[in-house]
């Protein structure tokens, strides 16, 4: 949806000829049509038509001055949008930041329907928080390094907290120290042994305000990582809780 919201920036006379030329169709150019014929169309078709945009970027940006400021913004939120699938453009190519697993889903969908198989209370509050998280990654920067990382750790700690209560753990409106006692708890009632709530809880410190973001990594990249620690976990608690 962000590249379509791109393309859209472009001019449709480009955009005919760019679909065209990559073998997709859409009966008439505007932003609707152009979603659903890249819907319908294979990935590989679709990856070298996103190729062909991020290589030629300034020859269409170029092409109207009068929309230049409005092609950068919807490229730094396209350019996001690649981050939060696992690639990043490097000098007009397009990097995978990570290994790809062939038919995986998201780690963030997996999530969703393991929080859902829970029945918790607040299930869909969680799914709610790592969709912020997602939203506040693609802000323009800085604003996207906290508020990212914020509501991924609010997910994860939401998620122990009704692990804990549903395990009898009673947590009272002013208790302030609910993440530490629901931690504490589930180790106490065997849900969690030491090592997985050593691991929990430094994945927690990692991405919590003030900790060091490590050499080499930009707030960008950071923030991503954060973010994927938090779901991979709270993914591991809930497929857990199901088991």
């Amino acid at each position: 949806m962000s590249f379509c919201q791109l393309l859209d920036l472009i001019g449709r006379d480009q955009i005919s000829i760019l679909l065209e030329k990559h073998d997709v169709f859409a009966e008439y150019i505007n932003l609707e049509n152009i979603k659903g014929a890249l819907l319908g169309v294979a990935d590989d078709k679709i990856s070298c038509l996103i190729s062909e945009v991020v290589i030629t970027k300034k020859a269409l940006r170029d092409r109207k001055t009068s929309t230049a400021t409005a092609f950068d913004e919807r490229w730094e939120d396209f350019e996001s949008c690649l981050m939060l699938d696992g690639y990043r453009v490097e000098r007009n190519r397009i990097i995978k930041i990570e290994p790809f697993i062939e038919s995986s889903e998201p780690i963030e969908d997996d999530l969703a329907k393991e929080l859902r198989r829970t029945n918790l209370p607040s299930s869909e509050e969680i799914i709610d928080l790592i969709k912020r998280s997602a939203e506040e990654f693609r802000k323009p920067a800085p604003d996207y390094y906290n508020g990212c990382l914020t509501y991924s750790r609010v997910a994860l700690e939401t998620l122990c907290k009704e692990l804990a209560i549903q395990r009898g753990l009673i947590v009272s409106d002013n208790d302030t120290k609910v993440w530490g006692n629901s931690i504490r708890f589930l180790k106490e009632y065997a849900f969690f042994d030491k090592k997985e709530e050593d691991a929990i809880t430094s994945i927690y410190t990692f991405i919590s305000p003030g900790a060091h973001k490590p050499l080499g990594f930009t707030d960008k990249e950071f923030a991503r990582f954060g973010m994927n620690l938090a779901i991979s976990v709270s993914y591991y608690a809930a497929k857990k809780f199901n088991g």
